[in-house]
């Protein structure tokens, strides 16, 4: 799994590659850290070369949106495949993001 974060003034990229599986939730944490003090940012999460995220994936997913909505960011998805989709319909995440 590979996560990079490219922030600029007033956007974010965060890109997600490979499988995020809950044995590295971690790692990712840890990539994410500059993301968590974003304000008035527009927050894109690439998921393009995503393949697989398991259910902590969610998790931390949902942690990110209590953290950075108060904050003024809006929070997009990009790239999230068919499959990936029918799982953001299905648990409601489809609410939370724009996607582009």
């Amino acid at each position: 799994m590979r996560t990079t974060v490219e922030v600029n003034e007033g956007q974010a990229v965060v890109s997600f590659e490979g499988r995020m599986e809950s044995h590295i939730i971690h790692e990712v944490v840890l990539a994410l850290k500059p993301v968590y003090e974003l304000k008035d940012t527009d927050v894109t999460f690439d998921c393009t070369k995503l393949e697989y995220i398991s259910s902590n994936g969610f998790r931390l997913l949902q942690v990110l949106i209590e953290t950075l909505r108060p904050n003024g960011c809006r929070l997009y998805i990009k790239g999230a495949s068919d499959k990936l989709m029918s799982v953001f319909k299905m648990t409601g995440f489809d609410k939370c993001f724009f996607f582009i």
